[in-house]
């Protein structure tokens, strides 16, 4: 065989060699494309998850109801709602006022229903002067829990000193 012919039969067979493995991989590619279909099971399942879905979305149709339970999720032993006694939206200096009248160890605030009211959530009881001075100008709701709100009022100061 002479030098011309020999490189001729090399490329004839890397050209073979090439469509062989174009072909492999146009069957592995449309095998994978029709065999992929929906579970079924799974599609199913869905439907049925949809109700669940709906009422939770129900369970919690407004910011302010949505932000009360994720205070009662992150466990506070006191939940106070403050608003407005006219029910408008909350000011800057009423957001003042509210953490200014607040005890120190309050752990979260969170202005909530369209800027109308302001959670605040506590591991410690407010003193009195604090309700007080808070209601003096708002109107404050407790949603603490019921053993939590029978604690006496220094439960947060240390008997040691």
């Amino acid at each position: 065989m002479k030098k011309g012919e020999k490189e001729k039969g090399r490329r004839g067979k890397r050209a073979g060699n090439k469509r062989i493995f174009a072909i492999f991989f146009l069957l592995i590619f449309a095998a994978f494309g029709f065999s992929c279909k929906p579970n079924s099971a799974i599609v199913n399942s869905q439907k049925g998850n949809q109700t669940s879905s709906v009422n939770s979305a129900n369970k919690f149709a407004n910011s302010f109801e949505r932000d009360l339970e994720t205070m009662r999720t992150a466990d506070f032993d006191f939940i106070f709602v403050m608003r407005r006694k006219d029910g408008g939206k909350l000011d800057a200096d009423d957001k003042t006022y509210i953490k200014m009248n607040s005890p120190v160890s309050t752990n979260r605030f969170i202005v909530s229903d369209a800027e109308k009211a302001v959670i605040a959530g506590s591991k410690f009881k407010f003193a009195a002067e604090n309700i007080m001075a808070l209601q003096d100008r708002f109107a404050v709701e407790d949603f603490s829990k019921p053993a939590a709100a029978d604690a006496p009022m220094n439960a947060n100061i240390n008997a040691n000193g």
